[in-house]
């Protein structure tokens, strides 16, 4: 009996033991389960983490106005790389917003928002130039603000725009004024039945074609702006020869010239070829040339040349005209701008804005020279591609 008892005894113990092991195996699988799973969140959090950084980092890189991310107490977390530019130095990360800005409107602007308070945009000097500044707060689930994104806007060129077409609407205007005024009073002379010998109405008739003239240029070149600008105007890239398209130029505006007396020179080698859309280039050395004539006086001179140079093609007018300031010169290939009144001498201020437009289409550049004293003109440089690549 007894030795019966004690194998049951052991057998019992052996079968706990065994229920123990099975416990623990499964509690060791559980926790290299949890572990594994563990692993994969953090892997996945991690993972996450990287892709927030590289958005964040394409962000940045295709952000080009300044924008600032806030703690709640304020303190910078991170400033994009136009934020940092703006700012400087101190601009870094952990400090403080006024010290970073040293801008109490941006600072009260933000403390603004992360209270919750309406009417977030304001319009700030930062460096001597004009921004719009706006916040807004972030908040967690109870609606509490956590932080705070502080995005700035350059105003200095929608500013700078604004002007230039308010210049615009008055000079056209005054542009369109003239000529049908003096169309008008020709008329009137012609429509009075008033004698007039025929050599009378024949300066009467030319007066009024020199002025719709004037009317179609200016017509022409709001035209080609708003067709360029709106990419209708397709650049067809093809050998062309330069030497052909500075003759057909030249002899658009011959006439023009021919009436101030004026000398046009050309100089371009007939074996020069460049990637150019003719009809494009005639339309941009033509408002090159336009202008050399309608600002050299009668007598003048007037170059055209053309060259090879760093292996594309170099285009050049120069007059003997009044020059162009020095204070002007960055400004001249702006839409509507029109300088001293001794070089503007009417027109739209569109013709250097077509032509930088043109040339730009054709991966050219376009610059001026002008030491801005009477008599020396003005010299206008563009590149073409060259065709013998």
């Amino acid at each position: 009996m007894l030795p019966w008892l004690i194998s049951g005894i052991l057998l019992l113990a052996a079968f706990s033991l065994f229920l123990l092991w099975r416990r623990a195996r499964a509690a060791e699988a559980e926790a290299e389960i949890a572990a594994t799973r563990a692993e994969r969140e953090r892997q996945e959090a991690q993972r996450a983490a990287q892709r927030e950084a590289a958005q964040l980092t394409a962000l940045n890189a295709v952000q080009p106005e300044p924008v600032i991310l806030l703690a709640s107490d304020r303190t910078v977390l991170h400033l994009n790389p136009a934020a940092s530019a703006l700012f400087g130095a101190r601009a870094e990360a952990g400090q403080s917003l006024i010290v970073v800005t040293r801008s109490v409107e941006l600072d009260e602007l933000a403390a603004h928002a992360l209270e919750g308070g309406e009417d977030l945009d304001r319009q700030v000097t930062l460096n001597g130039l004009p921004y719009r500044a706006r916040a807004v707060a972030a908040a967690d689930a109870r609606g509490e603000a956590t932080g705070a994104v502080l995005a700035l806007q350059d105003l200095s060129t929608v500013q700078q725009l604004g002007r230039a077409r308010r210049d615009f609407i008055a000079n056209i205007s005054h542009e369109l004024r003239t000529p049908l005024t003096s169309i008008r009073l020709v008329l009137d002379s012609l429509l009075s039945g008033a004698a007039l010998d025929s050599a009378e109405v024949n300066s009467a008739l030319e007066k009024i074609e020199t002025e719709v003239l004037a009317l179609e240029q200016m017509a022409q070149e709001l035209l080609d702006l708003a067709q360029i600008e709106s990419g209708q105007a397709l650049v067809r890239l093809v050998p062309t020869p330069v030497a052909q398209l500075v003759a057909e130029t030249v002899e658009r505006l011959a006439p023009q010239a021919a009436h101030k007396r004026q000398t046009v020179s050309v100089e371009a080698p007939p074996d020069l070829v460049a990637l150019a859309d003719s009809a494009q280039v005639n339309r941009a050395l033509g408002n090159l040339l336009h202008n050399a004539i309608k600002f050299t006086p009668p007598e003048g001179q007037v170059w055209v040349r053309a060259r090879p140079s760093d292996g594309d093609v170099l285009i050049e007018v120069a007059d003997t005209g009044p020059g162009i300031p020095p204070e002007d010169l960055p400004r001249v290939f702006e839409r509507f701008f029109r300088g001293d009144r001794a070089r503007a001498g009417g027109g739209t201020g569109l013709g250097l804005a077509i032509a930088k437009h043109v040339v730009e289409a054709h991966g050219g550049r376009i610059w001026v020279e002008s030491e801005g004293r009477s008599g020396r003109g003005a010299t206008f440089r563009f590149t073409l591609l060259s065709g013998e690549r």
